[in-house]
C-alpha cells in the first residue's frame, strides 16, 4: 500500500448522510438489530452480543462470512451501497450464496445506526483463509468530513487502522465493539431489558432458523420475549402461536378455548403487476389485563400495548395500533406481532421510510395491510366484548356459590342477561382477584336497580290474583329500600364520624355553615329532604326591615329557613365564639317565628298550616346551662314555641346515636343484605 493512499476509506454521498445525519435511529434494541441483522445477511449461524459493564463496551461478534479489504471499502464504507441491487443476478430475487437466505437490509445504511448510541466504533473481521482486517471509525472526525467545504466527490474519511491481537477468527466472521457510549446505562437490568427487547425484533431467532443470537452467553429464545403469558385470547394467522400461550382463556371443564384461527390471506388492489393476495403471518392477542402491558422502565418504548409489523424477519415498523382511532377500552388490551414479507420485495421500490423505523403510509402495499389490520381489529373488538362477557360471567360464578345459586334462581330467565352484562363488565374492567367479590356483591345490588326498573316499567302485566308472583314483587321492593336505607344510613354515620374527628371548633362550624342547613338528617332522621325557598328567606328578611329597621337583620349566612314533610323548620347557626343566653336567643328566634308566619299568612295553601320549628346550633352552652336544673327549665320553656337548643358536639352525638341504633336494630336481617355480604365475605378456593 502506497503512502499518499489509505488503506481503509469511507465513501460519503452527502445526500445520504445531510438528510440522515449520524442518529438514524431513536434506541439501542433498533441499533443492535441492525447489526445482528448484518449478520444475517452474512449467512453467519451464530451471533454473540457482549455487555461489558465495567468498560461499558457492547461488542457483535458473528461466524458470518466476513469481509476483506475490497468488501470493507467498497461494501461496508460505502454508505449507500445496495447489495441486492448490486449483486443480484438479473431477474432473480437476490439470496445470500451460503444460506439462500433473503437479506434484511437494502440501502446500506444500517451501520449509521451504531453512532446514534456511540461515538466511536471498532471493526475485526477476516474472510475464510485470508487476512484479519481492523480498523477505527469515529463520529467526530466523520462530522468533520461531512463539514469539509471540498466538492462532494473530493469529500473522504478513512478510519483508523488498529491492532487485532485480542480479536482473532479461526474462519471467518466478524466482531464489532461499540465504545464512548452516549446516554446508554449498562446495568444488568438494562441487560435483561435488552435482551427482552432483541428477541422481541426478530422472527427468525433459533435452531429452526439455523441463526443462534446469544446475549452473555445465554441463547435468545422465544420465552425471552416475556409476553406470551399474558394472553387472554389469541387470534393467530398461519400459524399456531397458542402453543406458547400458558394463560389462554379456559372453559368451565378446563379447556383452553381462547385461541382462534383467522385468515391471512389479503386480497391485493388488483395490479396486473401484483398477485392477487399476499400472505401474513402472526397474530394478535388481548391481555387479561390493560397494565399487564406497560413497560418495566429500564427501556424507552417498552409498552406492549402496540402490534408491530415484521418483514422479513425483522421488525420494520413499531406500532401499526396506534393509527387506528377505534375508541373504547379493548384496544388498551391489544398487543400483537404481524409477518409481512411482500412489503419487501426486490422488484418493487423500498416502502421503509428514511428513518429506517416505520414505512411509507402512502405504498399501496402498506394500505392493503393497513385495511386488512383494521377490519381485523374491529372483528376482534366485538368477538372479544362477547367472550369476556361469557367468561366474566362463568368465572363469577365457579368461584362464588351463594352468587351461583342467586344466578339460577333468577325469574324470569330473560333477567339473565342484564345478569351477563354486570358481570361481563366487572371482567372487562380488570379488577383484581381480591376485590372481585365484593365487586360481585356491588352488581347484584346493581342488578337489582335494573330489575326493580324493569319491573315497575310492567307493573300493569303483573296478574294481582296470582298473588304469589305479587308477594313475590311487594318482598323484592321491600328488599331493595331496605338495602338502599341502610346504605344511606352507613354513608352518613360515616359523614357524622368524621365530623367528630375535628377538634378544632372553628372547623366543626365552617364545616356545619356548609353543610348543615342543606342535611337536615343530621338534625332530624325524620327529615329526609328539605325543600329550599330563597324567596321565602328574601320576604323573611324584608319583612325584618319593615317592622325592626336596622335594628334587626337577618344574616342569611347564618340564619336558613327550609320545609321539611312536616313542618317549616328556621335554622340558627351561632359563631362558636358567640357566647349566648337563652332570653336573647329566644326573643331572637321568635323573631323569626313572626316574620315566617306572617309571610304563611298570605299564602293559602295547606302549607300555611304546618307548624314552625327553630333550632338553634351553637358552639358554647347558653350561660347558666352549666346548672342542669336551670337547663331542664329554660328547654322546657322554649320547647312552647317549639325551639330547640344544641351544641355542636351534642348534634353531632344525637346524630350518631339516633343512626347508630338503627344499624344497630337492622343488623344483617334483610334478606338482599344478607346475600350481599354472604357474596363479598366469600373466599374462592381457586382463581
Amino acid at each position: 500500500m502506497s503512502d499518499d493512499k489509505p488503506r481503509y476509506f469511507m465513501t460519503i454521498s452527502l445526500n445520504v448522510l445531510n438528510h440522515m445525519g449520524l442518529n438514524l435511529y431513536s434506541n439501542t434494541p433498533s441499533v443492535l438489530a441492525e447489526v445482528i441483522a448484518n449478520s444475517w445477511d452474512a449467512d453467519a449461524t451464530e451471533v454473540d452480543v457482549h455487555f461489558d459493564l465495567e468498560r461499558k463496551v457492547i461488542s457483535v461478534s458473528d461466524d458470518g462470512c466476513g469481509m476483506n479489504l475490497a468488501d470493507i471499502n467498497s461494501k461496508y464504507l460505502y454508505v449507500g451501497y445496495q447489495k441486492r441491487a448490486q449483486d443480484k443476478v438479473p431477474g432473480q430475487e437476490f439470496l445470500t450464496p451460503k444460506f439462500r437466505r433473503r437479506p434484511m437490509g437494502r440501502k446500506g445504511i444500517g451501520k449509521l445506526s451504531l453512532f446514534s448510541i456511540a461515538n466511536k466504533i471498532r471493526v475485526y473481521t477476516r474472510i475464510e483463509g485470508g487476512q484479519h482486517e481492523a480498523f477505527l471509525m469515529d463520529a467526530d472526525k466523520i462530522r468533520e468530513a461531512i463539514d469539509d467545504e471540498r466538492p462532494s466527490e473530493a469529500r473522504q474519511y478513512t478510519p483508523e487502522i488498529i491492532d487485532h491481537p485480542e480479536i482473532s477468527f479461526d474462519g471467518s466472521g466478524t466482531h464489532i465493539q461499540i465504545t464512548d457510549l452516549k446516554k446508554l446505562r449498562l446495568t444488568n437490568a438494562a441487560v435483561n431489558g435488552l435482551r427482552r427487547r432483541l428477541a422481541r425484533r426478530f422472527s427468525i431467532i433459533g435452531d429452526s432458523a439455523k441463526f443462534i443470537v446469544r446475549v452473555n452467553g445465554e441463547p435468545i429464545t422465544l420465552a425471552d420475549r416475556d409476553y406470551f403469558h399474558k394472553s387472554r385470547f389469541i387470534y393467530q394467522y398461519g400459524y399456531d402461536y397458542a402453543q406458547y400461550c400458558d394463560n389462554l382463556q379456559k372453559d368451565e371443564n378446563g379447556d383452553v378455548n381462547g385461541a382462534f384461527e383467522r385468515n391471512f390471506e389479503l386480497k391485493a388492489n388488483g395490479d396486473s403487476s401484483e398477485p392477487d393476495t399476499y400472505s401474513i403471518k402472526g397474530w394478535i392477542a388481548i391481555a387479561w389485563r390493560s397494565n399487564d402491558l406497560d413497560g418495566d422502565g429500564q427501556l424507552e418504548n417498552d409498552n406492549l400495548n402496540k402490534i408491530t409489523i415484521v418483514v422479513r424477519g425483522k421488525v420494520a415498523q413499531e406500532d401499526i395500533l396506534q393509527e387506528f382511532r377505534l375508541g373504547g377500552m379493548i384496544t388498551k388490551y391489544m398487543f400483537g406481532e404481524i409477518e409481512a414479507d411482500f412489503l419487501d420485495l426486490d422488484t418493487r421500490p423500498d416502502i421503509a421510510t428514511s428513518s429506517r423505523q416505520s414505512i411509507s403510509v402512502d405504498d399501496e402495499r402498506y394500505k392493503v395491510l393497513a385495511n386488512f389490520i383494521y377490519s381485523e381489529l374491529k372483528a376482534i373488538w366485538t368477538d372479544t366484548n362477547r367472550l369476556k362477557e361469557h367468561a366474566g360471567l362463568q368465572h363469577a360464578l365457579s368461584s362464588n356459590p351463594y352468587l351461583r345459586k342467586w344466578y339460577d334462581d333468577l325469574r324470569p330467565p330473560h333477567l339473565k342477561q342484564f345478569a351477563n352484562k354486570i358481570f361481563g363488565d366487572i371482567d372487562r374492567a380488570g379488577i383484581e382477584e381480591s376485590q372481585r367479590q365484593g365487586a360481585y356483591a356491588n352488581g347484584v345490588m346493581l342488578f337489582e336497580h335494573l330489575k326493580m326498573n324493569e319491573a315497575l316499567d310492567h307493573l300493569e302485566e303483573i296478574d294481582i290474583t296470582k298473588v304469589d308472583d305479587f308477594l313475590s314483587y311487594l318482598r323484592d321492593v321491600d328488599a331493595l329500600e331496605a338495602e338502599h336505607y341502610r346504605q344511606i344510613v352507613e354513608e352518613r354515620l360515616t359523614i357524622i364520624k368524621k365530623l367528630r374527628d375535628f377538634v378544632n371548633e372553628d372547623a366543626k362550624e365552617k364545616v356545619l355553615q356548609e353543610y348543615v342547613f342543606d342535611h337536615l338528617f343530621l338534625l332530624d332522621p325524620s327529615w329526609e329532604r328539605a325543600t329550599e325557598f330563597e324567596d321565602m328567606e328574601k320576604r323573611m328578611e324584608q319583612s325584618f326591615r319593615t317592622k325592626y329597621g336596622r335594628r334587626r337583620r337577618v344574616d342569611i349566612k347564618y340564619t336558613r329557613y327550609r320545609r321539611v314533610a312536616a313542618a317549616h323548620v328556621i335554622i340558627e347557626l351561632k359563631r362558636n365564639n358567640v357566647k349566648v343566653n337563652k332570653t336573647d336567643l329566644e326573643r331572637q328566634v321568635r323573631e323569626y317565628i313572626d316574620a315566617v308566619e306572617e309571610e304563611l299568612k298570605k299564602s293559602s295553601t295547606q302549607n300555611s298550616m304546618l307548624p314552625i320549628e327553630a333550632i338553634c346550633i351553637v358552639g358554647k352552652l347558653p350561660r347558666g346551662w352549666e346548672d342542669q336544673r336551670t337547663r331542664n327549665r329554660d328547654e322546657q320553656s322554649l320547647r312552647l314555641y317549639n325551639i330547640r337548643i344544641v351544641t355542636y358536639d351534642e348534634l353531632i352525638d344525637n346524630a350518631n346515636a339516633a343512626y347508630g341504633k338503627f344499624v344497630a336494630a337492622s343488623g344483617s336481617q334483610g334478606k338482599l343484605r344478607q346475600l350481599m355480604d354472604k357474596i363479598r365475605d366469600h373466599v374462592p378456593t381457586t382463581t
